[in-house]
């Protein structure tokens, strides 16, 4: 995390010293405390401006509060919109219901299980407001239930709590908060792919391929990215446009990298004349110049001797001017012209279509449902008072932490953290609170729980719990309408918070315990079963690019699950090639099937295949035993006349899966 520090500049070198002599790294101390001084500003005038819960307003600086300019708006947006989501969901609710428990805890149990299934579906701070939402609902509702002709105005104090919040953090944040370079990410992908048609060009003069285990640590990284394309350019009006450009060049180079196995030695001339080709792109880049309309240049030159790689240069080339045209952001630069004497390539326009894990969104939903519902029960059936407080508690653990990649860990995390803070929140009603008369009084004496909060979350070993001390601590006091403090009572309550972590811990590893591994195995076998299904279905040619674009991207998602359950890159990178050598040949064969002339003894052997082809594949081994089988049968489908389409493409997806395992 990086801020400028915001401290005079002759004081600067002190602050320094003295923050690294403590322990401290001096820009992320300095950032925690302009957030704390935030948090006491909006919580002094959430006071002053009568607002019944100003700690809200204190906890959104606290959350709204991003090093990042982009990050920091965004998120602030998005927080309002879940708020005020959230907050009309709970005040209709507990409206309909008049605060009964019986109405309360299925229609929270269903919009939090929907809320968080949603999550799962979206990216970037669209996700995170979607989550917001389900437990603002939890929010209002189950602190206020008891009193239902007050939750329309409950409702729109929690809404202007937090408007007045993200705009403090806004106003104390956005000066200090860095902007990164606009065109970093364009640069990056702009590098590896250039990267990769080096690479090329070499192949086309020498016919040597690069490693498998290159292959495997470029797939990383292009996953890497592409999983962090939507925070990249979080901020920027044009950021859907330009997440889409960037995401076509990125499973473009997918394309590429899962092309090489098949490759076979070009001849000379046509190795050199692709070279050269390839040549002048790089020269174009080189130059500053676009490099989409030589990409597509070389896609012509390649179209005589291999149409599967032609078809991969078109996609580069095409994702290439997506980035490079005017509107393409940060760095565009005008596209240069086609070669003199040369005719433009026929526009080609890359499909994108996302991988939507509706798996783990429908596990999700289930998972919340029945957890809120579990409590809500012990609830109507024992009317514990502190029942609400650890519904509220679980609902926001649920969702909030569902798309972490191991969210039974972070719950450790979360709870030291709540309990520090719940410790915290305790000693300032029992210790501070007695000193002071009035609300006014009782606000200033949360200050020093405030300050505390930046130090416990700037120092390396205790960051991991210093969020959750914040927002525990904050939420637990209630300045405005404190009542005598009692501890069995503030134990009580104190206790029902802190257990939410540990409620939620035992449902992410009870209920479809979420992590790498399984999500690696779920969507390994989505993506099998997608393969068999377009077997079984004879027209699925037709919609190749779809399919093709949606794997590619999966190929990804794959390689990210393989580096999340702690699995070797060539986990992902082979099982993704596979797959996809796969869904090329039956893509080849339904075109073959396709053409009168096929031959009768042809079109059994194809329809053999595609039966076969219908049967994921259960083991290594058996992968390359059907590689092997079908690239002999290769050679010998399709008429002379096929073999530059159809049949060239089933003869190149023949070897990739000879060779993927």
């Amino acid at each position: 995390m990086t801020a400028r520090p915001g401290v005079p500049a002759a004081g600067a070198p002190s602050f320094d010293r003295l923050a690294r002599r403590l322990g401290f790294e001096p820009a992320r101390l300095a950032f925690t405390l302009r957030t704390a001084a935030g948090s006491g500003v909006a919580l002094l005038l959430a006071g002053l401006l009568g607002l019944d819960h100003p700690q809200w307003a204190a906890m959104t600086v606290w959350i709204a509060a991003q090093p990042l300019r982009g990050h920091l708006i965004e998120k602030s947006l998005f927080r309002l919109l879940g708020t005020a989501a959230g907050a009309a969901y709970g005040v209709a609710l507990v409206a309909l219901g008049q605060g009964s428990p019986a109405v309360l805890v299925p229609g929270l149990a269903l919009w939090a299980g929907l809320c968080a299934g949603a999550g799962q579906l979206l990216r970037g701070f669209a996700s995170y407001g979607t989550l917001l939402a389900g437990y603002s609902a939890a929010m209002v509702a189950l602190l206020d239930a008891s009193h239902p002709t007050h939750i329309a105005a409950f409702g729109l104090d929690r809404l202007l709590t937090i408007g007045l919040g993200v705009v403090v953090a806004l106003a104390v944040s956005l000066r200090f908060a860095a902007r990164p370079p606009a065109d970093a990410l364009h640069l990056r992908t702009r590098t590896l792919c250039l990267e990769r048609l080096r690479e090329l060009a070499a192949w086309a003069r020498t016919g040597a391929l690069p490693a498998h285990t290159a292959r495997d640590t470029q797939l990383a990284e292009l996953a890497r990215l592409e999983e962090g394309l939507e925070l990249q350019v979080a901020g920027r009006l044009d950021s859907r446009r330009e997440v889409r450009a960037l995401r076509q060049a990125l499973t473009a180079q997918v394309g590429l990298l899962l092309w090489w196995p098949g490759a076979q030695a070009p001849a000379r001339a046509d190795g050199a004349a692709l070279a050269d080709a390839l040549q002048a792109t790089l020269d174009a880049a080189a130059a500053g110049r676009s490099v989409g309309p030589s990409l597509l240049q070389a896609a012509t030159v390649a179209e005589a001797q291999d149409a599967e790689l032609a078809a991969v240069l078109r996609r580069l080339g095409a994702a290439a001017g997506s980035i490079e045209s005017p509107a393409g952001g940060a760095g565009a630069r005008e596209p240069s012209a086609a070669p003199s004497g040369a005719q433009p390539p026929a526009a080609f326009e890359p499909t994108v279509v996302l991988h939507r894990d509706w798996i783990a969104a429908r596990e999700t939903f289930l998972r919340s449902v029945l957890t809120l519902g579990l409590i809500g029960a012990l609830w109507l059936a024992t009317g514990w008072a502190a029942a609400p407080l650890l519904m509220l508690g679980v609902a926001v653990m649920t969702t909030l932490f569902s798309t972490a990649d191991d969210p039974a860990r972070i719950m450790r995390s979360v709870f030291c953290g709540q309990l520090l803070g719940a410790a915290a929140a305790l000693a300032v009603q029992a210790l501070l609170w007695p000193w002071v008369d009035g609300a006014l009084g009782r606000l200033l004496m949360c200050l020093p729980l405030v300050l505390a909060g930046a130090f416990v979350l700037a120092h390396p070993r205790t960051a991991r719990f210093g969020f959750d001390f914040n927002l525990v601590g904050l939420l637990l006091l209630q300045p405005m309408h404190a009542r005598a403090f009692s501890w069995p009572t503030g134990l009580a309550e104190a206790a029902a918070v802190v257990a939410g972590p540990l409620v939620a811990l035992a449902a992410f590893r009870l209920v479809f315990p979420p992590g790498g591994r399984r999500r690696y195995a779920q969507l390994s076998a989505l993506m099998q079963a997608e393969v068999a299904a377009m077997a079984a279905q004879p027209q699925a040619w037709r919609r190749a690019e779809v399919w093709r674009a949606r794997l590619q991207h999966r190929v990804l998602r794959l390689v990210r699950c393989a580096d999340a359950a702690g699995l070797a890159p060539e986990h992902g990178a082979r099982q993704g090639l596979a797959v996809l050598a796969t869904g090329q040949a039956v893509l080849a064969l339904g075109q073959l099937l396709a053409q009168d002339t096929l031959p009768p003894a042809d079109r059994r052997r194809a329809q053999a295949w595609l039966r076969r082809l219908a049967r994921p594949m259960r083991s290594p081994a058996q992968a390359h035993r059907r590689g092997r089988l079908l690239a002999r049968d290769a050679l010998r489908l399709g008429p002379p006349p096929a073999r530059h389409a159809p049949a060239s493409a089933l003869q190149h997806a023949a070897r990739v899966l000879a060779r993927a395992v």
